[in-house]
């Protein structure tokens, strides 16, 4: 049952989506010689046009995917609605509206398929993370550390040989694995992507963070430190053993056409919410 409440915050997440789309894409208007040139007016080329749908459609895309991260952290899809919701519930007519006056291009976007798997957000490290299922592809795992907290926390997939070691160097982290030690992260709160290797610091640690491979299975994640020594967010095709998971929207099938006096234009792709799309 969807309660008011969840209408409500549904609806917000979507409409800031859709604002915030159309502020990406005031960028394809361009002011020259103090006259507002825009595709209507100005169309040198096909080539041009083309390369203007294809930015449209690139910003569209960038931002339904943090529209329905948005939502998966707020426990939004819950009914794995997503689709339905972005269709049927005012994401595009809340975009044309707001880009009606500096866009001369129409867009219409449809989701045809959603597909669906489970999350926690902003758990603490106290305790291992184990699946309903033996095998479990894991999406998304970010580890969130506080050097001023944090002494050292050491991080594996469940029955597996990879591990990573962080631990707290007072103005920053120490990170090594079983082949290496990377040197210091000079960074006091740290965002560690464990499947993608990267962190909000430029320059740190790639290949020893990791761990996990989206096309691999786990049977868990396994945290060895002290209690509360840092927080993380999941997402998994399966079930996990979390009073605190919830449904989330992993990836959708989308449908955008791109219409205007130059060019008529048609993208299909699969959108994945954690990882590469196609």
């Amino acid at each position: 049952m969807v309660t008011p409440n969840a209408r409500r915050n549904r609806g917000q997440v979507i409409l800031i989506g859709a604002i915030t789309l159309a502020f990406i894409l005031l960028g394809i208007v361009v002011v020259f010689n103090g006259v507002l040139y825009t595709e209507t007016i100005s169309s040198s080329s096909t080539s041009q046009s083309t390369a203007n749908a294809d930015v449209t459609m690139d910003g569209l895309e960038h931002n339904l995917v943090e529209t329905a991260h948005r939502g998966n952290v707020n426990g939004n899809w819950t009914e794995k609605d997503f689709a339905e919701s972005i269709t049927n519930q005012g994401f595009t007519e809340q975009y044309r509206t707001t880009t009606s006056n500096s866009r001369p291009a129409i867009v219409n976007m449809s989701i045809s398929k959603d597909e669906y798997g489970y999350a926690v957000f902003g758990n603490e490290t106290e305790g291992n993370i184990t699946f309903k299922s033996n095998k479990n592809k894991i999406e998304h795992l970010i580890l969130y550390l506080d050097a001023s907290k944090t002494d050292k926390i050491n991080i594996s997939p469940q029955s597996e040989s990879d591990w990573v070691k962080i631990s707290s160097s007072g103005d920053g982290f120490e990170v090594e694995d079983e082949n290496s030690d990377c040197g210091n992260i000079k960074h006091e709160i740290v965002r560690f992507n464990l499947i993608d290797g990267t962190t909000n610091v430029s320059g740190s640690c790639e290949s020893e963070l990791s761990i996990i491979d989206r096309d691999e299975s786990y049977s868990g994640v396994v945290f060895e430190s002290g209690d509360k020594d840092g927080k993380y967010d999941i997402v998994v095709q399966k079930k996990i053993t979390d009073p605190n998971s919830h449904t989330v929207v992993r990836e959708f099938d989308t449908t955008i056409t791109y219409e205007s006096n130059q060019v008529s234009y048609e993208r299909n792709s699969t959108i994945k919410v954690y990882g590469d799309s196609k």
